[in-house]
């Protein structure tokens, strides 16, 4: 009896630490998402998931005649991104098979989508927001702006908020694709539109950080800065941080909107075109001087800087301890975050436009020449 006892207890266990298992790789799995350009909502560029060392192709795909300028999403086991000739894509995570794809005549995609509620958003260079349906790519509806859009879309709440050349911020229906409101600058508007306290943030080329209601499109507040930047505000723990085409950094208070401290590069200022990746460690963003800095994002003090010999296109992102950054030379650095020593690197060739993502333990990134990477552990 007791034998029998005893393997009943084991079945039970047994049973108990499987259930217990799928529930946490399902709940691991559901969250190491990447639905927006920079990973969140808040645009930190910070991944859900921790990357293996050290980081191997598990697959590429390629495109003839073709290239990737824009960030990929990814979600639910899919990656979803369009390239330069129109054409947009929905790949497996898993293999790098093509689930659908869907081509645009007379377009091209520059920016990245944003994936919410099953339905894909997505503008291109001729100022076309779509709306598509993510398990078939067919079009729900879509929008045509006055400019080129530059930045992918945002989501918040039923919004779809569009920045574009012609200075425009957009707030669209995510139902029907209605405009709702328009805000407008007399400079383009390159920048993510990021949300926080039910206000948007832009970062503008008129040299000045706006904020907007987002319930009626209405300039609440703002605070000017050193130059024109189309560099995508980070928002974390109630500070927007930011670079301008000055090479000035900036962090600013979010409620109410003031500068709270800035960095320029004491030898020579170098203009800033990305955006940055923060936690409560570090921030981290590049510039056109061939530079990736860490600062201290309380302080703002410089905790270290590497070379890269390449201007900075991309912009970069954390994922556990580690940094990474493509170039626009085709590179692929792996960074200490603490240190900012290198651990990998990886010569892909062509050039990196677009940035980095990360779900599930995988860093994908599109290629100017076509190649679509997907990196981790074979």
């Amino acid at each position: 009896m007791s034998l029998l006892g005893d393997t009943a207890i084991s079945k039970r266990q047994a049973i108990c630490l499987f259930a217990a298992w799928v529930i946490m790789h399902y709940c691991s799995s559901a969250h190491a998402q990447w639905p927006f350009v920079r990973g969140d909502a808040q645009a930190t560029g910070v991944a859900q998931s921790t990357l293996p060392d050290p980081l191997e192709v598990v697959w590429k795909q390629t495109l003839d005649d073709s290239g990737f300028e824009a960030t990929a999403v990814v979600l639910d086991g899919a990656v979803y991104l369009g390239d330069v000739d129109g054409t947009f894509y929905a790949f497996r995570l898993a293999d790098g098979e093509i689930l659908w794809q869907k081509k645009f005549p007379d377009s091209g995609f520059l920016a990245g989508a944003a994936i919410v509620d099953g339905r894909i958003y997505v503008g291109d260079f001729n100022g076309v927001v779509r709306a598509l349906k993510a398990d078939s790519g067919d079009e729900i509806w879509s929008y045509t702006a006055t400019g080129e859009v530059y930045a992918a879309p945002n989501v918040y709440e039923s919004q779809v908020l569009v920045t574009t050349e012609a200075g425009e911020l957009i707030s669209l229906d995510a139902k029907t694709g209605e405009r709702r409101w328009l805000f407008e600058i007399e400079a383009p508007l390159r920048c993510w539109p990021a949300v926080v306290d039910n206000r948007v943030l832009l970062a503008g080329c008129d040299e000045r950080l706006h904020v907007v209601d987002v319930a009626n499109g209405k300039e609440v507040a703002g605070v000017d800065i050193d130059g024109p930047t189309g560099s995508t505000p980070a928002i974390f723990d109630g500070h927007v941080l930011f670079g301008t085409e000055s090479g000035t950094f900036y962090s600013a208070s979010t409620n109410p909107v003031a500068i709270r401290w800035k960095y320029q590069d004491p030898r020579r200022p170098q203009s800033i075109r990305t955006a940055a990746a923060v936690d409560r460690r570090t921030v981290i963003y590049g510039s056109q001087g061939k530079q990736l800095f860490a600062l201290n994002p309380i302080s703002g003090e410089l905790q270290w800087k590497f070379a890269i010999r390449s201007n900075v296109e991309s912009s970069p992102i954390i994922a556990g301890d580690r940094v990474i950054l493509a170039t626009k030379r085709g590179r692929l650095y792996s960074l200490d975050i603490a240190t900012g020593e290198e651990q990998w690197k990886y010569e892909a060739g062509g050039s990196f436009l677009a940035s980095p993502s990360v779900a599930d333990g995988r860093l994908i990134i599109g290629n100017s020449d076509g190649t679509l990477y997907c990196f981790g552990k074979k």
